[in-house]
């Protein structure tokens, strides 16, 4: 230590000069980009490298045939290598069982593809290309007729088109003819279907590769704005580079792929699986949350086909029972038309009533999602976001605990006057309300405190906004959706909520865990700093539980109108401006998808800023007028401000303590309590996927028990035969070898999280619930027990 010291001392009494360039230390941000510019410069040097090596790999070498090595090699077939080199005889004889290989000629003095039904033969010293015909690969029978001898003769059959991945291909079905009995065979669909491929029409004249679907929905999830046409064009593309010629039908290619993934969907019904259910709130669920996207409408079509789609009620509710229910809340109460508003703020989504747009068939869709990004369910919209759609999607979900909105102040006084109305409805008050965590920001703000999640006990961090991102996934679909019919448009939407929720599914746990570990240290940060607020602002624990009240109680009263009554106006003005400019700039990319608005809007914006900055300055020339800061104002309105503005006339000092200190010190202990909440619901909602897994295993296993007694005793439900029981037997053999490994790889995630981190959070906690006692009517020792009952459970569900 004395060493220490003494070096510190020569330290101080060392003069300072300008250290050298090299030897000054560099941010980990300058590190990578001088990292960045390395890269660049390394592929700047190696750039006339890599252009001499694509010239030169397109020169051709005199190579000897590497099957035979005996002939001069004409063929090149990469998809061959290593052995990539063809005579023309070893090129016939190898690639008659390899049809779908991409061979190149370089008999014209350059690589040229040619198609499979092309081949080169030499004639006369020279090379020719010659047509041939090719059968299509699939599996063949060993035995054809009653014979049983595999003397058979293989011919061409009827011509067919294949599409797979690389194009198109015009190929033909395998003949087969017993050489004794003249018996004839030619693959069905059935045969065709065993060997990965799924057909455009039951009479089978084109077939698609199956991994081509796999890969389209794929894509599809990926990039949701990709359209059937775009890709199908892709497919024309890629035939036409490797030399053959045709194009692929777009509508056949919509009309398989619907029916092979709806295929696919009873199959994981078959299985078990549950494409629209969170396994992390399953069976308790904290919160859904309700919104509706715009973005998603169709344009109307006149003579289109009525027919309903293959996912008709699956995702979106049926349309019949919507306009029921809606008629039915119609007829029960008197909707008051126009915008709703809260405050002073006026809400397009805050409607009762609304007129069916023109031009449009369905104007959006409204969605339900859970905390975990999880789809639930939707419905079309057809008359803008009136407060019945949502009341329909709650329903659904009654047994949740929490509805998240972005209009909750004013759907919940519409829910109670409807419930009165209809008493079926009633049980829907019992469910909690609260506002989406950036959605309260547009609210005036003693609506944001009455109502925002932050502020309700028992919703945690729950931010009510995780709808607007699944709703920028669901908005790129609208690129395409709105051009589709009516059940097309359903069929896709629902591909793309699988898809999503598949995504979701994967990565649950990863998700849970990173999500528990951000809460324990942001609720150490959060208490850290509400120690040195209540240090800063010199409040007891008393002083703090009245000051939460004082702002409850605040936000509970009316506005307070001290000023005289000419510039009561001027204040509703100011309000009502403010509010609608920071609307406008929170909707300007979210409800507009076209520039051509967007800058109307932003006009609009500019505009409405000079008004308000003229109100201000008016308001701060009327007499015993408390001034406004108008530098402030224009503060707030930017893209930084991160409170609600709060003006003087609204502000209370009973006490000499102004309102906005009090909702600082009042959001702080706010966010420590949902913090302390979040832990205890992320163990449980843990808990709830182990359980959820181990369910899931139980059900299979029934299910195999089920399928063994259909084949020992041979009688099988509707639909099925022998062939296609043991075929179920072994999707569900995968599929219990999937959860098991699901299994184990969650619980080694959840004893990663739980079990360093249990000990240290316990004894953090019970600090923090000490000097928080007053938040809670449970003592820290009651708390510090259920969690440790809930550890514990993860632990059991885990192991």
């Amino acid at each position: 230590m004395q060493r220490l010291e003494n070096l510190l001392q020569e330290s101080e009494t060392i003069t300072l000069e300008d250290p050298p360039e090299d030897t000054i230390l560099q941010s980990p941000l300058s590190i990578w980009g001088q990292r960045k510019k390395e890269v660049q410069q390394c592929w700047q040097e190696a750039r006339p490298q890599n252009l001499a090596n694509l010239l030169s790999a397109e020169r051709i070498p005199t190579m000897t045939c590497s099957h035979c090595h005996v002939r001069e090699a004409i063929i090149r077939c990469r998809e061959c290598l290593p052995s990539e080199w063809f005579c023309e005889c070893c090129d016939t004889l190898i690639h008659k069982h390899h049809i779908l290989h991409s061979r190149q000629t370089t008999i014209s003095g350059f690589f040229k593809y040619i198609p499979p039904t092309e081949f080169v033969k030499l004639r006369d010293s020279n090379y020719i290309i010659c047509e041939q015909d090719c059968l299509l690969p699939t599996a063949l029978p060993q035995i054809i007729c009653s014979c049983n001898n595999a003397d058979v003769a293989v011919s061409v059959g009827r011509s067919i088109i294949l599409v797979c991945i690389n194009g198109r291909y015009n190929l033909h079905t395998p003949l087969l003819t017993c050489k004794h009995c003249n018996e004839q065979w030619t693959p069905g669909v059935i045969d065709f279907e065993r060997s990965g491929y799924w057909p455009a029409t039951m009479q089978a004249q084109t077939l698609f590769h199956q991994d081509l679907f796999n890969s389209f929905e794929a894509m599809k999830t990926a990039a949701p704005g990709m359209s059937v046409k775009a890709f199908t064009a892709l497919l024309d593309q890629r035939t036409k580079q490797f030399g053959r010629t045709g194009k692929v039908n777009t509508d056949a290619f919509q009309r398989s792929f619907l029916q092979y993934v709806y295929c696919n969907s009873e199959q994981n019904q078959l299985l078990g699986k549950e494409p629209f259910l969170c396994p992390a709130c399953s069976p308790e669920m904290v919160a859904v949350s309700v919104d509706g996207n715009r973005k998603l409408y169709r344009f109307q079509k006149t003579n289109q086909s009525q027919e309903p789609g293959f996912f008709e009620g699956v995702f979106l509710a049926q349309d019949s029972m919507v306009s029921n229910f809606v008629e039915e809340v119609r007829g029960a109460v008197k909707s008051t038309p126009g915008k709703a508003m809260c405050g002073e703020s006026h809400w397009t989504a805050a409607r009762e009533t609304s007129k069916q747009a023109n031009k449009l068939d369905e104007e959006g869709v409204e969605i339900a999602v859970c905390r975990h990004g999880f789809l639930l369910k939707g419905l079309n919209m057809y008359r803008g976001e009136i407060f019945a759609y949502p009341m329909y999607l709650q329903k659904e979900f009654k047994d949740a605990k929490f509805l998240a909105m972005d209009v909750t102040c004013r759907y919940v006084p519409y829910l109670e006057k409807v419930s009165e109305a209809l008493s079926h409805l009633q049980p829907l008050q019992k469910m909690r309300h609260c506002l989406s965590v950036m959605h309260a920001k547009a609210h005036n703000t003693k609506c944001e405190i009455l109502w925002n999640a932050r502020n309700q006990e028992g919703a945690g961090t729950t931010l009510g906004e995780e709808v607007e991102q699944v709703n920028s996934f669901l908005s790129r679909c609208a690129l395409t959706t709105k051009y589709m019919t009516k059940s097309v448009r359903t069929d896709m939407l629902t591909v793309h909520a699988i898809g999503w929720n598949q995504r979701k599914e994967n990565g649950l746990h990863i998700a849970l865990s990173s999500r528990f570990k951000k809460t324990v240290q942001k609720t150490l940060t959060a208490t850290e700093n509400l120690k040195m607020m209540q240090n800063q602002f010199h409040c007891s624990d008393d002083t703090v539980k009245k000051w939460v009240m004082d702002v409850k109680q605040w936000a509970s009263s009316g506005n307070a109108t001290a000023s005289p009554v000419g510039a009561h106006g001027l204040q509703l003005s100011i309000e009502t401006l403010f509010v609608s400019i920071c609307q406008k700039k929170h909707y300007l990319y979210r409800q507009n998808d076209r520039n051509k608005r967007r800058q109307k809007i932003t006009q609009k914006i500019a505009q409405e800023k000079k008004r308000l900055v003229a109100e201000i300055q008016r308001y701060n020339q009327q007499p015993n007028a408390d001034p406004v800061d108008t530098n402030l104002v224009v503060q707030q309105l930017s893209n930084k401000a991160e409170e609600i503005m709060i003006w003087p006339w609204q502000e209370q000092n009973t006490d000499g303590v102004s309102i906005i200190t009090k909702k600082k010190l009042f959001d702080q202990v706010m966010l420590v309590s949902r913090l302390t909440e979040e832990r205890q619901i992320l163990v449980k909602e843990m808990i709830q996927h182990c359980q959820y897994l181990k369910d899931s295993i139980a059900k299979v296993q029934s299910l195999m028990a089920t399928v063994s007694v259909w084949t020992q005793t041979g009688s099988y439900p509707n639909g099925f035969t022998e062939d296609g029981s043991k075929g179920l037997m072994c999707l569900l053999k995968k599929r219990l070898q999937d959860l098991r490994l699901k299994q184990q790889t969650v619980a080694c995630t959840y004893k990663g999280i739980l079990d360093p981190t249990s000990s240290l959070v316990e004894e953090e906690e019970g600090e923090m619930e000490e000097e928080m006692d007053w938040q809670n009517d449970l003592s820290s020792e009651d708390e510090d027990e259920d969690e440790d009952e809930d550890d514990a459970a993860v632990g059991t569900l885990v192991t």
